[in-house]
């Protein structure tokens, strides 16, 4: 099962790169600079994302190891994230166009943000570089990291969607007109609908539930646990 999602997830990512060699121009940042922009953005909201996001749900790991799994995986995907904010700015600022001006765009800057800031808020409040401070924060955050992160996933998916469209829009001027364009579109955007409806499936079991997921609980977190519930209750 691993191997068919990793190869669900890497399907998007090999088919922008046959069609940037064989239709775009290629890969040289000094004339094609937009042409690595869609390529990063996938590696880092589709490859990095999707697998961060089940990786405690698929790996046959003990929970410590997952745990640094997952932060790997969404500090690889922002720095990717990054890379390919500027290979889009820079081809724009080179070739004298608007930043910013296409629904994409805004959703797609607005994407890329609050991931990072997700990303690093996490980082800085479920690894251990902390433990004993973090605990209580870890215990009522973990709720609202989990659905920030799932909105996340979503507007990613819209984003690239919305980019996809666009890239095919602007082939399609450029290059003449050509079905293939809408070709590459519908077979991307059918790939995140299959991989959204694995991730819900995947997502309907509980983490709890797996193997695997169990780790020493320190006195502390059991303690915060139990004060918030009691919070919750009285609430």
């Amino acid at each position: 099962f691993i191997f068919l999602y990793e190869t669900v997830v890497l399907l998007p990512l090999i088919i922008m790169i046959v069609w940037t060699f064989s239709h775009l121009g290629g890969l040289d940042f000094s004339e094609h600079a937009d042409n690595w922009h869609p390529i990063l953005m996938l590696t880092g909201l589709v490859f990095c994302f999707f697998n961060a996001a089940v990786s405690f749900r698929m790996l046959p790991f003990e929970k410590p190891a997952k745990k640094k799994i997952h932060a790997a995986f969404h500090i690889t995907g922002s720095v990717l994230i990054v890379l390919g904010l500027v290979a889009q700015f820079s081809y724009h600022q080179s070739n004298g166009y608007e930043h910013l001006f296409s629904s994409h765009s805004w959703m797609g800057l607005f994407t890329a943000l609050c991931y990072i800031l997700q990303v690093l808020l996490s980082l800085g409040v479920f690894q251990d570089f902390t433990p004993n401070l973090n605990i209580p924060l870890r215990v009522r955050y973990k709720p609202l990291h989990v659905v920030l992160g799932t909105v996340l996933l979503i507007a990613a998916g819209l984003t690239i969607a919305m980019g996809v469209t666009e890239k095919a829009a602007y082939a399609n001027l450029q290059y003449g007109s050509s079905s293939q364009w809408y070709l590459v579109h519908g077979v991307i955007t059918t790939v995140f609908l299959s991989l959204a409806a694995t991730f819900t499936i995947i997502s309907a079991k509980p983490v709890s539930a797996l193997p695997n997921t169990a780790e020493p609980r320190p006195p502390q977190m059991v303690e915060a646990e139990t004060t918030s519930d009691k919070v919750a209750d009285k609430t």
